[in-house]
């Protein structure tokens, strides 16, 4: 099974959401219907491949999560399906909104948490490493994108899927199945 772990860096939450709460898809694509904003750059793991893989061109990002027979994010209904919605279009879309996906962004928690305060929270020994996380991967890509704001965002959601994933092997062991979606 392929299972595929992604996060997206957009201009989405830092200048177009300040103080707004969405809580399903059909609530943020109303709320950026008549809104832009710009891909940055994503990260993927491929647990299949046991490998990290970066993208900094969002249609290239979508044909490889195709790929995959599930989907693992921390947000991502909300968050980055809809960063690709918009930059793939609605209907293109519908293929990746059917196939099983573990949203792990209230797992555990009454209300929505940061992945930071998740992370804190249940993989108390994973992190110490938050920051040095980032860091390390920043080191590892110096240079390779000729663009520090491209590769700060690369070093971002590197950290953030390998923290998203740690926490969706805790979800696996539970045998929790309330942040599996399927939509569409």
């Amino acid at each position: 099974m392929r299972r595929i772990c992604f996060d997206i860096a957009s201009n989405y939450f830092h200048s177009l959401m300040s103080g707004v709460a969405l809580n399903e898809p059909s609530e943020a694509r109303e709320f950026f219907e008549n809104r832009t904003f710009r891909f940055h750059a994503a990260t993927a793991f491929d647990s299949k491949a046991r490998k990290y893989f970066h993208f900094t061109d969002s249609k290239k990002l979508f044909a490889f999560l195709l790929k995959a027979d599930e989907i693992i994010t921390y947000n991502g209904r909300i968050c980055d399906f809809i960063v690709l919605e918009k930059m793939i279009g609605e209907r293109q879309m519908m293929g990746l909104w059917q196939k099983p996906h573990h949203d792990l962004i209230c797992w555990r928690f009454v209300h929505k948490v940061t992945l930071k305060k998740a992370s804190e929270e249940l993989l108390p020994n994973l992190f110490p490493k938050w920051d040095v996380a980032k860091e390390e991967r920043l080191f590892d890509i110096k240079d390779r994108y000729q663009n520090e704001f491209i590769e700060g965002h690369l070093a971002e959601t590197y950290r953030d899927v390998k923290f998203t994933y740690a926490l969706f092997r805790l979800y696996e062991k539970s045998k929790e199945t309330g942040n599996t979606f399927r939509e569409g």
